[in-house]
Parts: structure tokens; C-alpha cells; sequence
């Protein structure tokens, strides 16, 4: 399997947060699926307990999208 490089991404993402700024929610929902699991599993290490992880890493995306439009 091709690895896309991170440019790539970074410019995707770019790409992404400017339609998800713009009203497009399957835009979000792309940056969400794109970045929950490393969300995820960095709140897993901060936190050890997989439910306060889950918890943590939801009220992360719900930030980001209350502040995406500003």
C-alpha cells in the first residue's frame, strides 16, 4: 500500500477545515474519520482509562466544531 505523504494531508486537511468552515458537514465528518483514532489513542495515554478517553476525545471534536467557523 502507497503511503500519501504528509503534505499531502496537511493540504487536504487545509483543504477540508476551509469546506467545513464554510457550512459542508461530510467535510468535517472526513477531518473527524481522518484523526479520531490518533485523537483517541493520545487521550488513552494521557488519561488510562479507555471510557474518560472516549469521552475526552468526543468533547475534542465537538470544539473543533464550535470553533471551526471562527
Amino acid at each position: 500500500m502507497d503511503q500519501v505523504p504528509v503534505s499531502h494531508l496537511l493540504t487536504d486537511d487545509a483543504a477540508l477545515v476551509e469546506r467545513a468552515q464554510r457550512g459542508e458537514l461530510t467535510a468535517f465528518d472526513q477531518l473527524v474519520l481522518r484523526h479520531q483514532q490518533v485523537v483517541f489513542a493520545v487521550a488513552l495515554r494521557m488519561l488510562g482509562d479507555q471510557h474518560e478517553a472516549q469521552d475526552v476525545a468526543q468533547e475534542a471534536f465537538v470544539r473543533a466544531y464550535r470553533g471551526i467557523g471562527t
